[in-house]
């Protein structure tokens, strides 16, 4: 190598060292030749990774929204209890579905009067699980079920079935035919083989419920150490509701855009 190119070379690493020292606005390494406030490639990268990961969540969290059969009425009920029943059932929820996996999770019925709070709870409840968990949770009511069986949606009526979580709404509304009960029957025995928790939901009395069930299904249950919260007093749904529309408002004055 000629002493030109000797030169020529150390010009050219006294123009590098010259170059001023800016640190990534990110992770704070040094690097020369960029301007203020600058993003090194290794931020950048991370940063559509993560702009990624919160796309794929984004929709995984809105397809479980969709799937869960939340009715529309109760799509923006808001985890917030109203009541010392609703307060003991919302910290009960807390600890059996999220502090353990879901397979020591109990069964749980809420029973009592028409109006307490018992769906408008659960299905506000089951919003969270989904939108901080992403848990499978899916709401539906005793004759909606069975309906999916009688209309042949068998694979509708087996995402039920098979769900991570199940609301079941409104039992014991009605006299079951026999078919109606066999159905129901191998359901809860599915779920109760699988591990898999249920929420019942219903307006009779705990011994109503029970000789709704009958000795089988109510014995399946004792065994799997179902938690039993009475619902009692005054219909809360037009101070519920009352609240909801009023939060429904200031969302739409503050964000206009359709959902």
């Amino acid at each position: 190598m000629s002493f030109e190119n000797i030169s020529e070379i150390s010009e050219i690493f006294k123009g590098i060292n010259s170059l001023p020292k800016v640190a990534c606005s990110r992770c704070g390494e040094i690097y020369r030749g960029e301007k203020k406030n600058f993003i090194c490639k290794e931020c950048l990268e991370k940063e559509r990774e993560q702009r990624e990961q919160n796309r794929e969540k984004e929709y995984q969290i809105q397809t479980l929204l969709n799937l869960s059969n939340i009715p529309i009425r109760y799509e923006n009920a808001i985890f917030k209890p109203k009541t010392e029943i609703q307060n003991q059932v919302s910290k009960y929820f807390i600890e059996n579905f999220t502090t353990k996996s879901l397979k020591q999770s109990t069964d749980i019925l809420l029973f009592g009067a028409i109006g307490t709070g018992k769906t408008y709870l659960s299905c506000a409840f089951a919003i969270e699980l989904i939108t901080k968990r992403q848990n499978r949770v899916k709401y539906i009511t005793e004759y909606e079920l069975l309906s999916l069986y009688f209309e042949k949606k068998y694979q509708e009526f087996k995402s039920f079935r098979d769900s991570q979580i199940l609301i079941l709404d409104e039992m014991g509304k009605r006299v079951l035919a026999e078919w109606q009960r066999i159905q129901l029957e191998e359901l809860l025995s599915s779920r109760y083989n699988d591990m898999l928790p249920t929420i019942y939901i219903t307006n009779l009395e705990e011994i109503g419920f029970r000789e709704f069930l009958g000795a089988r299904l109510a014995d399946r249950l004792r065994e799997n150490r179902i938690q039993r919260f009475a619902f009692n007093g005054g219909s809360l749904r037009g101070e519920i509701f009352s609240h909801l529309y009023h939060q429904t408002q200031i969302s739409k004055i503050k964000s206009p855009r359709f959902r």
